[in-house]
């Protein structure tokens, strides 16, 4: 993997969604915030995991969130998250969750792990447009379990 950049750019956020639909509703949201060239997309979570833990990898410091979805292939994103927790930095990197889960032990794992927001999929681009915004604005490291939708 190696490619800790876009293009010329630091990632600073970092997108980890199978579904084509979703990364296309995540970029054009992302581009009204003006950090879409500091975007980085990948679609597996064992993918995500390699490119997060890496020589090459971005700072966990400098990661502005982590949007995560729960159904990936190779690695889950609940596995793929504890593993990133249980890292040195990754502890306060604002994570947000999209899933299509309505299982309540997921969102209890996610409150239990720190998440900045869970947003449950389908979703509306009003309500996909606020939670981003909630853990765009929050203050780095203090993940807000309570805004769990």
């Amino acid at each position: 993997m190696g490619d800790f950049s876009v293009g010329d750019k630091p990632v600073r956020v970092l997108v980890i969604e199978d579904n084509a639909d979703d990364r296309e509703l995540l970029s054009r949201q992302l581009r009204k915030f003006g950090i879409d060239d500091h975007v980085k997309f990948i679609s597996d979570g064992q993918e995500a995991f390699d490119f997060l833990t890496g020589p090459q990898a971005p700072a966990p410091k400098t990661l502005i969130a982590i949007l995560l979805d729960l159904q990936l292939p190779s690695l889950n994103g609940l596995e793929l998250l504890r593993r990133l927790r249980a890292r040195e930095g990754f502890q306060s990197v604002p994570v947000m969750i999209m899933t299509s889960s309505n299982d309540p032990k997921d969102l209890e794992e996610c409150v239990r792990l720190k998440v900045a927001n869970y947003v449950s999929k389908p979703v509306t681009f009003t309500s996909f447009s606020k939670a981003v915004a909630d853990v765009f604005h929050s203050p780095r490291g203090t993940p807000d379990p309570a805004r769990a939708e």
